[in-house]
C-alpha cells in the first residue's frame, strides 16, 4: 500500500498547525507555559506570545508540517514498493 504523497502531507501540515494554534493560545489565555513558546520563538520568526502570535506559529507549523509529512510519505512510499 502507498500512501498519497499530498493528501498526508496536507493532513500532517493542518495537524500541526491545529495544535499548535490550541497550545499557544492556551498559553496565552491561560498564562501557563510561556517558557515553552519563548523557545518555540526561536524556530518561528516574527512569533510574540499573542494572539496574532498564536496565528502566526499556525501558519508556521503548517509549513514545517507539510514538509516532514511530504518526506515521510515520500520515503515510505520508497520502502514500500510492491
Amino acid at each position: 500500500m502507498k500512501l498519497d504523497v499530498k493528501a498526508f502531507a496536507l493532513a500532517s501540515g493542518i495537524v500541526s498547525g491545529i495544535s499548535s494554534l490550541v497550545v499557544a493560545l492556551f498559553a496565552v489565555l491561560t498564562g501557563r507555559g510561556l517558557q515553552f513558546l519563548e523557545i518555540i520563538a526561536a524556530f518561528h520568526p516574527g512569533y510574540t506570545p499573542t494572539v496574532s502570535g498564536a496565528v502566526i506559529s499556525a501558519i508556521w507549523m503548517l509549513i514545517y508540517g507539510l514538509i516532514v509529512g511530504a518526506l515521510f510519505a515520500y520515503i515510505y512510499n520508497y520502502f514500500a514498493k510492491e
